[in-house]
């Protein structure tokens, strides 16, 4: 392993030095900040009842969301209503979840995964859940938007369009709605606000989330992460990487799942993808990216990905759980 570069250091502290200091926490949860497009959204549905977090004082806003608790927050903002068990085999009658699908499949909200099978682990992307959300509001009469990334043939177009003329979504930019990226608790906590008509709330102090990785920490972590990485390339005659903001959350929000769920398992991103895990919880933000660059260069499969001539591009997200040490994930692209 080399020193670190130069380039590195110098990113770490600036880093150090411009990373604003992070706003106010708020809605009980510490790891919601005041200053976030989600902040009133996850403070409606604490008023509602409708979430408790994922742990005491953390709300997780970056995690992906599953089916599962997907179907949960819809029926939670619907009044919990009663329905018959849904029939799926991977719905108990224990599950958390169990009466929220038994009523999705009464609604005509979903038909489950297969004609047997809900998938309530599988991650919800924001084409799935716009579907969902326009067929809870009863599938009404739809407009049309004009997102390059949703074609009239795709099945949650019309439920696209319908969250435009609600004013529950403006996309990802001007011409975006990134149907097939995985949609987070504070996205699915925004829909489901915006769904509600935006009541007015009050902001209420934040808690601990004491699982929380700090912002400035994951970030020198990364970018030491990216920097190494590129090194690599460079002492390979592999043209360096790009990083792009998208897959870059889509990155940390995976890390951070796998910080939550203590599965240390791969995603279906859809991606060519390298994750990691320490239990060095301890352990600086500098030598867990140097650990997680050591574990992918001595592994074959990650050592391919690391270095393939055909990849341009590539998110980085690191999450750090005072309970289970340091995770890690890298997902590339052509």
């Amino acid at each position: 392993m080399r020193g670190r570069s130069r380039s590195t250091v110098g990113l770490i502290v600036a880093l150090l030095l411009w990373m604003p200091a992070p706003a106010e926490a708020v809605a009980g949860f510490g790891d919601v900040a005041a200053d976030e497009f989600y902040s009133e959204a996850v403070q409606w549905m604490v008023d509602e009842g409708i979430t408790s977090g994922t742990s005491p004082g953390c709300f997780s806003p970056g995690v992906a969301t599953t089916r599962g608790e997907v179907a949960t927050f819809i029926h939670r903002a619907y009044g919990e209503p009663g329905a018959a068990p849904s029939g799926f085999v991977d719905v108990e009658p224990s599950d958390f979840f169990a009466d929220a699908v038994g009523w999705m499949v009464a609604r005509d909200i979903t038909t489950g995964t297969s004609p047997i099978t809900f998938s309530p682990d599988r991650l919800v992307t924001r084409g799935e859940l716009a579907a969902f959300l326009y067929r809870a509001a009863g599938a009404p009469a739809a407009g049309t938007e004009n997102f390059s990334d949703v074609v009239p043939s795709d099945f949650f177009a019309d439920a696209v369009a319908w969250m435009v003329g609600q004013g529950i979504t403006t996309g990802t930019s001007s011409t975006t709605f990134s149907p097939s990226r995985f949609v987070t608790r504070g996205e699915v906590a925004t829909f489901l606000y915006r769904n509600a008509g935006s009541p007015a709330v009050s902001l209420t102090a934040g808690g601990d989330c004491s699982t929380a990785g700090d912002a400035v920490e994951l970030a020198v972590a990364e970018a030491m992460s990216f920097n190494l990485l590129n090194e690599l390339r460079a002492d390979l005659g592999r043209a360096p990487l790009v990083r792009l903001a998208s897959m870059d959350l889509d990155a940390r929000a995976w890390s951070e799942r796998m910080s939550l769920t203590g599965a240390f398992t791969h995603s279906n991103l859809g991606y060519g993808e390298n994750i990691a895990w320490w239990s060095a919880g301890s352990a600086s933000p500098e030598e867990a990216a140097v650990k997680m660059h050591e574990l992918w260069v001595n592994s074959p499969g990650h050592f391919t990905n690391m270095t393939r001539a055909s990849y341009t591009a590539m998110g980085i997200g690191f999450w750090r759980s005072d309970a289970g040490g340091w995770y890690a994930t890298h997902i590339f692209v052509n």
